[in-house]
Protein backbone atom coordinates (compact mmCIF):
# COMPACT_ATOMS: atom_id res chain seq x y z
CA UNK A 1 0.00 0.00 0.00
CA UNK A 2 2.92 2.61 1.04
CA UNK A 3 4.48 1.75 -2.30
CA UNK A 4 1.28 2.12 -4.02
CA UNK A 5 1.02 6.10 -2.46
CA UNK A 6 4.47 6.50 -3.28
CA UNK A 7 3.16 5.49 -7.35
CA UNK A 8 0.07 7.94 -6.94
CA UNK A 9 2.38 10.63 -5.64
CA UNK A 10 4.97 10.35 -7.88
CA UNK A 11 2.69 10.01 -10.89
CA UNK A 12 0.47 13.70 -9.73
CA UNK A 13 3.91 15.32 -9.35
CA UNK A 14 4.51 14.13 -13.12
CA UNK A 15 1.35 15.05 -14.71
CA UNK A 16 1.86 18.43 -12.96
CA UNK A 17 5.10 18.97 -14.29
CA UNK A 18 4.37 17.50 -17.56
CA UNK A 19 2.13 20.26 -18.09
CA UNK A 20 4.30 23.42 -17.20
CA UNK A 21 6.65 21.66 -19.48
CA UNK A 22 4.22 21.03 -21.91
CA UNK A 23 3.10 25.06 -21.91
CA UNK A 24 1.76 26.22 -25.32
CA UNK A 25 4.61 28.98 -25.80
CA UNK A 26 6.52 25.79 -27.86
CA UNK A 27 10.11 26.19 -26.25
CA UNK A 28 11.52 24.73 -29.37
CA UNK A 29 9.83 27.01 -31.93
CA UNK A 30 11.01 30.69 -33.08
CA UNK A 31 10.54 33.72 -31.39
CA UNK A 32 8.02 35.90 -32.76
CA UNK A 33 8.85 39.04 -34.99
CA UNK A 34 7.39 42.28 -33.30
CA UNK A 35 5.31 42.16 -36.75
CA UNK A 36 4.20 38.71 -35.83
CA UNK A 37 3.54 39.73 -32.65
CA UNK A 38 0.93 42.92 -33.31
CA UNK A 39 -0.08 42.54 -36.60
CA UNK A 40 -3.07 45.07 -36.88
CA UNK A 41 -6.13 42.53 -37.73
CA UNK A 42 -5.21 40.56 -34.18
CA UNK A 43 -4.30 43.40 -32.12
CA UNK A 44 -7.86 44.80 -33.03
CA UNK A 45 -9.14 41.70 -31.38
CA UNK A 46 -10.76 40.59 -34.81
CA UNK A 47 -11.56 37.05 -35.27
CA UNK A 48 -10.32 36.25 -31.49
CA UNK A 49 -13.39 34.72 -29.47
CA UNK A 50 -13.51 34.82 -26.20
CA UNK A 51 -16.74 34.06 -24.32
CA UNK A 52 -14.99 32.82 -21.29
CA UNK A 53 -12.85 35.96 -20.71
CA UNK A 54 -13.90 36.79 -17.16
CA UNK A 55 -12.86 33.12 -16.33
CA UNK A 56 -9.72 33.44 -18.44
CA UNK A 57 -8.54 36.18 -16.62
CA UNK A 58 -8.96 34.71 -13.29
CA UNK A 59 -6.68 31.63 -14.96
CA UNK A 60 -4.29 34.11 -16.36
CA UNK A 61 -3.71 35.63 -13.00
CA UNK A 62 -3.33 32.62 -11.37
CA UNK A 63 -0.77 31.29 -13.83
CA UNK A 64 1.20 34.72 -14.13
CA UNK A 65 2.05 34.05 -10.35
CA UNK A 66 2.68 30.95 -10.55
CA UNK A 67 5.84 31.52 -13.87
CA UNK A 68 6.90 34.57 -11.92
CA UNK A 69 7.42 32.93 -8.75
CA UNK A 70 8.14 29.47 -9.35
CA UNK A 71 9.11 28.65 -12.75
CA UNK A 72 11.21 32.02 -13.25
CA UNK A 73 13.30 31.73 -10.10
CA UNK A 74 13.80 27.81 -11.17
CA UNK A 75 15.44 29.49 -14.69
CA UNK A 76 17.04 32.34 -13.03
CA UNK A 77 18.91 29.92 -11.24
CA UNK A 78 18.97 27.14 -13.39
CA UNK A 79 20.98 30.08 -16.09
CA UNK A 80 23.49 31.49 -13.29
CA UNK A 81 24.88 28.06 -12.58
CA UNK A 82 25.04 26.21 -15.66
CA UNK A 83 27.16 26.29 -17.85
CA UNK A 84 26.36 27.61 -21.65
CA UNK A 85 27.34 24.07 -23.16
CA UNK A 86 25.77 22.45 -20.45
CA UNK A 87 22.52 24.40 -20.87
CA UNK A 88 22.22 23.71 -24.47
CA UNK A 89 23.31 20.10 -24.66
CA UNK A 90 19.79 19.78 -22.23
CA UNK A 91 17.80 21.88 -24.39
CA UNK A 92 18.64 19.67 -27.12
CA UNK A 93 18.11 16.32 -25.37
CA UNK A 94 14.51 17.18 -24.64
CA UNK A 95 13.65 18.68 -27.80
CA UNK A 96 14.81 15.29 -29.88
CA UNK A 97 12.50 13.56 -27.15
CA UNK A 98 10.17 15.15 -28.84
CA UNK A 99 10.52 13.90 -32.23
CA UNK A 100 7.59 11.72 -32.58
CA UNK A 101 5.15 14.93 -32.02
CA UNK A 102 7.14 16.42 -34.79
CA UNK A 103 7.00 13.68 -36.58
CA UNK A 104 3.77 13.09 -36.50
CA UNK A 105 2.48 16.91 -37.25
CA UNK A 106 3.78 16.65 -40.63
CA UNK A 107 2.65 13.51 -41.60
CA UNK A 108 -0.69 14.89 -40.69
CA UNK A 109 -0.59 17.86 -43.05
CA UNK A 110 0.94 15.21 -45.62
CA UNK A 111 4.08 17.48 -45.35
CA UNK A 112 6.53 14.05 -46.15
CA UNK A 113 9.50 16.22 -47.17
CA UNK A 114 8.99 17.68 -43.28
CA UNK A 115 8.74 13.96 -41.98
CA UNK A 116 11.79 12.88 -43.82
CA UNK A 117 13.72 15.85 -42.47
CA UNK A 118 13.46 14.84 -38.76
CA UNK A 119 13.40 11.36 -38.96
CA UNK A 120 16.88 12.20 -40.27
CA UNK A 121 17.84 14.52 -38.10
CA UNK A 122 16.43 12.26 -35.04
CA UNK A 123 18.36 9.26 -36.08
CA UNK A 124 21.62 11.14 -36.53
CA UNK A 125 21.74 12.87 -33.57
CA UNK A 126 20.19 9.84 -31.37
CA UNK A 127 23.53 7.92 -32.67
CA UNK A 128 26.38 10.70 -33.50
CA UNK A 129 25.12 13.61 -30.94
CA UNK A 130 24.78 11.30 -27.90
CA UNK A 131 21.02 10.97 -27.58
CA UNK A 132 20.78 14.51 -29.00
CA UNK A 133 22.89 16.17 -26.95
CA UNK A 134 24.78 17.69 -29.69
CA UNK A 135 23.04 18.43 -32.79
CA UNK A 136 25.15 16.92 -36.05
CA UNK A 137 22.34 16.84 -38.19
CA UNK A 138 22.81 20.57 -38.79
CA UNK A 139 25.71 20.49 -40.96
CA UNK A 140 24.42 17.71 -42.83
CA UNK A 141 23.33 19.12 -46.41
CA UNK A 142 19.16 18.63 -46.46
CA UNK A 143 18.63 17.89 -42.58
CA UNK A 144 18.86 21.81 -41.37
CA UNK A 145 16.39 22.45 -38.67
CA UNK A 146 13.10 23.09 -39.85
CA UNK A 147 9.57 24.70 -37.73
CA UNK A 148 8.48 22.18 -35.39
CA UNK A 149 5.15 21.24 -36.06
CA UNK A 150 2.61 19.81 -33.82
CA UNK A 151 -1.03 18.05 -33.78
CA UNK A 152 -2.42 21.25 -33.30
CA UNK A 153 -0.99 22.84 -36.48
CA UNK A 154 -2.22 19.72 -38.21
CA UNK A 155 -5.94 20.41 -37.18
CA UNK A 156 -5.48 23.70 -38.36
CA UNK A 157 -4.60 23.02 -41.52
CA UNK A 158 -7.22 20.71 -42.14
CA UNK A 159 -9.46 23.41 -41.72
CA UNK A 160 -10.63 23.28 -37.81
CA UNK A 161 -11.86 26.38 -36.39
CA UNK A 162 -9.94 27.53 -33.74
CA UNK A 163 -12.96 28.04 -31.04
CA UNK A 164 -13.14 30.02 -28.31
CA UNK A 165 -9.87 31.35 -26.67
CA UNK A 166 -8.94 29.38 -23.29
CA UNK A 167 -6.00 30.19 -20.47
CA UNK A 168 -5.39 26.42 -19.07
CA UNK A 169 -4.07 26.17 -15.82
CA UNK A 170 -0.72 26.20 -15.75
CA UNK A 171 -0.38 25.09 -19.80
CA UNK A 172 -1.48 29.06 -20.30
CA UNK A 173 -2.96 30.68 -23.54
CA UNK A 174 -4.81 28.28 -25.79
CA UNK A 175 -7.92 27.33 -27.87
CA UNK A 176 -10.19 24.74 -27.87
CA UNK A 177 -8.27 23.35 -31.19
CA UNK A 178 -5.10 23.52 -29.71
CA UNK A 179 -6.51 21.74 -26.42
CA UNK A 180 -7.03 19.09 -28.99
CA UNK A 181 -4.29 18.81 -30.33
CA UNK A 182 -2.18 18.87 -26.71
CA UNK A 183 -3.95 16.09 -25.92
CA UNK A 184 -2.76 14.52 -29.41
CA UNK A 185 0.61 15.44 -29.25
CA UNK A 186 0.42 13.56 -25.38
CA UNK A 187 -0.95 10.43 -26.68
CA UNK A 188 1.97 10.16 -29.85
CA UNK A 189 4.72 11.06 -27.21
CA UNK A 190 5.67 7.75 -25.59
CA UNK A 191 7.19 9.31 -22.71
CA UNK A 192 4.09 10.90 -21.51
CA UNK A 193 0.77 10.18 -20.46
CA UNK A 194 -1.61 8.07 -21.44
CA UNK A 195 0.32 5.80 -23.62
CA UNK A 196 4.10 5.94 -21.81
CA UNK A 197 5.75 3.95 -23.02
CA UNK A 198 7.71 4.04 -19.25
CA UNK A 199 6.90 1.08 -17.21
CA UNK A 200 4.08 2.45 -14.64
CA UNK A 201 6.10 0.99 -11.92
CA UNK A 202 9.20 2.93 -12.42
CA UNK A 203 8.21 6.31 -11.05
CA UNK A 204 11.25 7.40 -10.00
CA UNK A 205 12.72 7.78 -13.55
CA UNK A 206 9.07 9.44 -14.59
CA UNK A 207 9.71 12.14 -11.88
CA UNK A 208 12.93 12.14 -12.60
CA UNK A 209 12.71 13.12 -16.38
CA UNK A 210 9.65 15.22 -16.17
CA UNK A 211 11.53 17.54 -13.56
CA UNK A 212 14.64 17.84 -15.47
CA UNK A 213 12.63 18.31 -18.95
CA UNK A 214 11.17 21.54 -16.76
CA UNK A 215 14.15 23.40 -15.26
CA UNK A 216 16.00 22.62 -18.78
CA UNK A 217 13.64 24.42 -20.60
CA UNK A 218 12.50 26.70 -17.75
CA UNK A 219 15.00 29.88 -19.25
CA UNK A 220 12.97 29.55 -22.90
CA UNK A 221 9.69 29.23 -21.44
CA UNK A 222 10.07 32.35 -19.41
CA UNK A 223 11.78 34.03 -22.16
CA UNK A 224 8.40 33.33 -24.34
CA UNK A 225 6.12 33.65 -21.97
CA UNK A 226 7.69 37.43 -20.82
CA UNK A 227 7.62 38.26 -24.97
CA UNK A 228 4.20 37.11 -25.07
CA UNK A 229 2.82 39.05 -22.54
CA UNK A 230 4.85 42.37 -22.82
CA UNK A 231 4.63 45.43 -20.96
CA UNK A 232 1.15 46.91 -22.09
CA UNK A 233 -1.53 48.03 -19.54
CA UNK A 234 -3.68 45.18 -20.16
CA UNK A 235 -1.06 41.78 -20.21
CA UNK A 236 -4.13 39.48 -20.90
CA UNK A 237 -4.90 41.26 -24.23
CA UNK A 238 -1.43 41.24 -25.43
CA UNK A 239 -0.70 37.55 -24.01
CA UNK A 240 -4.24 36.87 -26.14
CA UNK A 241 -3.44 38.60 -29.27
CA UNK A 242 0.50 37.36 -29.19
CA UNK A 243 -0.51 33.75 -28.95
CA UNK A 244 -3.30 34.01 -31.77
CA UNK A 245 -1.64 35.53 -34.74
CA UNK A 246 1.89 33.29 -33.33
CA UNK A 247 -0.49 30.03 -34.03
CA UNK A 248 -2.01 31.71 -36.92
CA UNK A 249 1.41 32.11 -38.47
CA UNK A 250 2.66 28.46 -37.08
CA UNK A 251 -0.81 27.10 -39.63
CA UNK A 252 0.20 29.61 -42.44
CA UNK A 253 3.67 28.33 -42.73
Amino acid sequence: MKKLNYKRSALLFSVAFGLIGSLSLSAESAFLSEEDLYEEDVLNGSGVSDPLESINRVTFDINDFVYLNLLQPIADGYTAITPDPVEKGASNFFRNLKYPVRLAGNLLQGRFEGAWVETGRFAINSTIGIAGIFTPADSVEGLEPIPAEDIGQALGSWGVGEGPYLVLPLLGPSNLRDLGGYVGDRAVNPLQEPFSLIDDWDWEWRLALAGSELIATSPTMIERYLQLKGSSIDPYGSMKNGFTQYRRSAIEE
